[in-house]
């Protein structure tokens, strides 16, 4: 048999073919549709496939591949070229550093409260008191007494008397500071009429707050004592602060100065000049506690301690370094009755509305006291009604009452 006559059909070009016109592989013995997997169920369309239609049909792939390799070349990103490459590294890349940006913020953050933890393991608890500072929150205010003293050398209580006396109230992420003047003559409970200072020698921290709460209305629970001993220590955490000084403070805080720098053993360094200085730890505890010779009194001393405060807790607020350093400076040197848990729900307070601000105001305000002689003592008296009448406006309200005055 001619092997040209193999098949039974054949086209015009001596290509076998079915009875359908398509093309068959002599090879296989079978059409190209059959080995693409194609179906022969539906044979109402179909088209007969030529070598010369085959013959373009394969020049067209290849022409298709090219170009698919040539944009590939170039950086299809559609055809997966470079570009597309580079797009998926990129995508990689920024999951990468999402990545390590968060493991990085989650170190941060554990060593952040690990240093708070350790921290709150540095001062002194005293538990006398079992109140929650968060349940003696009213109106979202919080009020704390802060006692600056002279622990006596043995550490005891009996007999120190309390130089600065303020209350701290925190409302809304501003912090409000209120000086009480150490002469205010006020009802001591259980001792008589005396001077302010006196109640914290009485009784320490709990008589002091219970004095103040009686007198003025208040309902203080927590408090927070700083020995002026270590004050220096505060304030150089935070490099020290910057204040004006007259001739007369610069004599009255260098003769001072002297006196306890030879007491201590430590090097005397006095404040040359008069003017605007920076003082490093000991010189401003000295010049914030001076109020004999020309320098103003126990009304001016409070000035003085107002100016030093500010000074620290602003440059303290500054930024998150000076704030840990503040801290690890303040800390080993209270003693407060607040709770761990306290500390926390104080901290938290006082930073949810970002860095606090902070005001500073004196009581009793300039023309509603005066100075007075009892029993020998230099007091200073006023109205405790209007005393009471102001720190509820200032705390609660948010009135002034040295705006007038000012």
């Amino acid at each position: 048999m001619d092997k040209k006559k193999k098949y039974k059909y054949y086209d015009e070009y001596g290509q076998p073919v079915d009875e359908y016109g398509r093309a068959i592989n002599p090879r296989t013995g079978r059409t190209y549709e059959e080995e693409n997997g194609d179906s022969l169920d539906d044979t109402s369309e179909f088209e007969t496939i030529t070598p010369a239609k085959q013959h373009a049909q394969h020049s067209k792939k290849k022409q298709s591949n090219g170009y698919q390799n040539a944009s590939y070349g170039r950086g299809d990103a559609d055809n997966g070229g470079w570009n597309g490459k580079k797009g998926k590294k990129k995508k990689r890349h920024r999951k990468s550093l999402l990545k390590k940006l968060i493991v990085v913020l989650v170190l941060i953050f554990a060593l952040a409260a690990a240093d708070v933890y350790y921290l709150l393991t540095l001062y002194t608890y005293d538990d006398t008191n079992a109140s929650s500072l968060a349940a003696n929150t009213q109106d979202g205010v919080m009020n704390i007494a802060l006692f600056g003293v002279d622990t006596r050398e043995d550490g005891s209580v009996e007999g120190t008397r309390s130089d600065a006396m303020m209350i701290m109230s925190i409302k809304n992420g501003s912090v409000k500071l209120v000086s009480l003047m150490r002469d205010s003559y006020v009802d001591v409970p259980g001792h008589g009429s005396t001077k302010l200072c006196h109640a914290y020698s009485y009784g320490g921290a709990q008589l002091a707050m219970q004095t103040i709460n009686e007198n003025f209305d208040m309902n203080i629970t927590e408090y927070m004592t700083v020995d002026f001993a270590q004050m220096a220590a505060i304030i150089d955490a935070v490099g020290g602060v910057t204040v004006t000084l007259t001739e007369e403070e610069v004599a009255e805080t260098n003769l001072h100065l002297e006196d306890y720098c030879n007491s201590n053993g430590i090097p005397y360094e006095p404040i040359e000049v008069a003017g605007e200085q920076k003082l490093d730890g000991v010189q401003a505890m000295t010049y914030g506690r001076i109020r004999k010779g020309n320098t103003g009194g126990d009304w001016q001393r409070t000035e003085r301690q107002s100016v030093v405060l500010n000074e620290v807790f602003s440059k303290a607020t500054s930024n998150p370094i000076h704030l840990l350093r503040f801290m690890h400076g303040m800390m080993p040197n209270i003693t407060s009755s607040m709770s761990k848990k306290d500390f926390v729900y104080m901290g938290l307070r006082t930073i949810m509305h970002g860095v606090p601000s902070m005001e500073h105001i004196r009581l009793p305000i300039d023309g509603e006291w005066e100075y007075g002689t009892v029993s020998g003592m230099s007091v200073i008296k006023f109205s405790n009604e209007k005393m009471a009448a102001h720190l509820y406006d200032y705390l609660y309200k948010d009135i002034d009452p040295t705006a007038d005055n000012s």
